[in-house]
């Protein structure tokens, strides 16, 4: 009930849902992303959070091209990107353009993680934007379901994970610890290129929190030291 009240949320837009146009239905790549600890941030220190946010919110527009096929929305915590699962590397691009919003996240402070998943889905961008798809509950899901930062990957981009593994050092399998318990999922190796400052930047988040969101820190860190013991 609580995935399909946050699907009515992110389809209703501004309340008002416009006719159904076939034609921005199709196959998608989602990432949905979620910015850890929103409310207690804003609460401790608005003008802060306001300002990093908005540093987020310039570079996501300068990394997720609409020319290029993409399509994204912030609202409140939470970031939302689409792409054509049928563009050309669709998959390679998405991850490396997620990979450097959560760097850039955690650098300012921002805690985030998030999912990927891929599916049909109907994305309708205008004055009353239109969201509505499996895809974008799929990634919600996993992400609501993840304990550690950074981005997991949904059992529909498996094999797309596995070819990617092949050429690239972007994603890697890894027993990821979720609220369930922990699982092995693909996982996107998003401080691989600038380990030590990301390690640093996560190192200064772990001194603000303490109890449930410095587990999340530690099992951040489990990854990273799983990570460099691949060949």
């Amino acid at each position: 009930m609580e995935e399909l009240e946050k699907s009515k949320e992110i389809s209703s837009g501004s309340g008002l849902i416009p006719q159904f146009n076939p034609q921005i239905k199709e196959d998608r790549l989602v990432a949905f992303l979620d910015i850890m600890g929103f409310k207690d941030m804003v609460a401790r220190n608005f003008s802060t959070i306001e300002g990093k946010l908005s540093d987020l919110a310039t570079f996501i527009s300068q990394k997720i091209r609409e020319d290029e096929g993409y399509q994204y929305l912030i609202f409140s915590d939470s970031i939302i990107i689409y792409v054509s699962a049928n563009k050309e590397n669709a998959f390679h691009s998405l991850l490396e353009k997620v990979g450097g919003i959560v760097e850039k996240s955690i650098s300012l402070g921002l805690p985030i993680k998030g999912a990927i998943a891929k599916g049909e889905c109907t994305v309708c961008m205008g004055i009353k934007p239109f969201f509505f798809g499996q895809p974008i509950i799929d990634a919600y899901t996993l992400e609501e379901s993840v304990v550690l930062y950074g981005v997991v990957l949904h059992n529909t981009v498996e094999e797309l994970a596995e070819k990617e593994l092949v050429k690239s050092k972007l994603v890697f399998d890894y027993k990821v610890p979720l609220k369930g318990g922990a699982s092995k999922h693909y996982i996107l190796s998003w401080f691989a290129v600038n380990m030590e400052d990301n390690v640093e930047n996560l190192n200064t988040i772990r001194k603000t929190v303490s109890d449930s969101p410095r587990r999340y820190i530690d099992n951040t860190m489990d990854s990273i030291d799983f990570y460099k013991t691949l060949k």
